[in-house]
């Protein structure tokens, strides 16, 4: 499964190109996917967009380049399916791509393109559907896993009780909302939780902690969600750890050992999230911190707080040991293909943190 698939094309220099700039974002994510594929297997069998921004399903420009069929033009998830077959594709606007309001920027027409595409060569086409586990499964002999599970827990502010599939709204309708009120792109990310064993991971796209200021208290996404999703052993931390997130309520309830920050902008992560995530008193009393990015100017805004992540940052590869009573991370070079692990941390027991020495 892969889950967003981004390229951010506005050509502001945010972040560096890894390994670099001879090839597209799109096309550097095949690349990956096909070197870690398990042995025999060419395709995905789901991809899932988080949400319709251009970091996270793909930016098009004017010189980005048009699929084979000249339909569409490639960038993130739509470059990835140009040389790797996805099966099922879901996301959280299908089939109308309406909520809250018709989605009508360049990129997501250029992702429905690909959608329509995608459909008539054969990929399933689906919306995401909060509070199943029976839509995302395993499809390579299912019977040898039983305790493997993906929750899915929100989207478009539609958020799993926790109780067999049932939900409930987090957002009034959007008939009673003035338009500067309507959820955001952000808001509306899905979410999910996989387990496997005593193993749990929870990941959410761009979902806001704390609501802006002068805005409704439900625009705070993350304390709303956290009692649901429950205790994990890693999270990805939402939006990429920018301002608002890792609120109180959220780090003491998901109590994650590790904790990985998406970030890629000079401003990721911002000081207050780091701040909260590795000074908490919540548990667990240590946490180990991992980042994709980390841009000068942010370590020169950070600080000595910097010093305190786990390692330097990388492709951060979490794996389960058979059963999912443990787990390892490791962070592998990020600058070549060599994939070459720079630092290893574990095995950590599933569900309690506790180092096994």
């Amino acid at each position: 499964m892969l889950l967003d698939a981004g390229a951010a094309g506005d050509g502001q220099a945010e972040t560096d190109p890894h390994p670099d700039a001879s090839r597209t974002p799109g096309d550097w994510i095949a690349r990956y996917l096909a070197r870690h594929f398990p042995a025999g297997i060419t395709d995905l069998d789901y991809a899932v967009i988080t949400h319709f921004h251009g970091d996270h399903m793909g930016q098009v420009r004017p010189s980005s380049r048009m699929d084979r069929t000249g339909k569409y033009r490639l960038a993130g998830v739509t470059e990835v399916a140009e040389s790797i077959r996805i099966h099922s594709l879901l996301d959280r606007g299908w089939p109308d791509y309406a909520y809250p309001s018709p989605i009508t920027d360049e990129n997501t027409v250029n992702y429905r393109r690909f959608v329509n595409a995608r459909r008539d060569a054969g990929t399933a086409v689906e919306r995401f559907q909060p509070g199943s586990s029976s839509q995302i499964v395993l499809r390579h002999d299912a019977a040898r896993y039983p305790t493997f599970v993906v929750r899915n827990i929100i989207a478009n502010g539609e958020v799993w009780t926790g109780e067999r599939d049932a939900t409930r709204d987090l957002f009034p309708p959007v008939s009673s909302l003035p338009a500067v009120d309507l959820p955001t792109e952000n808001m509306c990310s899905l979410g999910l939780r996989l387990q496997y064993g005593s193993f749990r991971y929870f990941t959410g796209g761009d979902l806001p902690g704390a609501a802006d200021p002068g805005y409704p208290v439900w625009h705070s996404v993350e304390p709303a969600i956290a009692g649901v999703i429950g205790p994990v052993d890693v999270h990805v931390v939402n939006q990429h750890g920018s301002m608002g997130e890792e609120s109180d309520a959220f780090i003491e309830a998901l109590q994650s050992t590790v904790v990985i920050v998406p970030s890629w902008l000079p401003s990721h992560p911002a000081p207050d999230v780091l701040k909260r995530i590795v000074n908490s008193r919540f548990p667990p009393l240590k946490r180990y911190v991992f980042t994709t990015d980390m841009r000068n100017s942010a370590r020169v805004v950070i600080g000595q707080r910097a010093a305190q992540l786990a390692a330097q940052p990388g492709h951060v590869v979490i794996r389960v040991d058979a059963g999912g009573s443990q787990y390892r991370v490791f962070v592998l070079e990020n600058q070549d293909e060599h994939d070459i692990v720079v630092a290893a941390y574990g095995p950590f027991m599933a569900r309690n943190g506790v180092p096994i020495l």
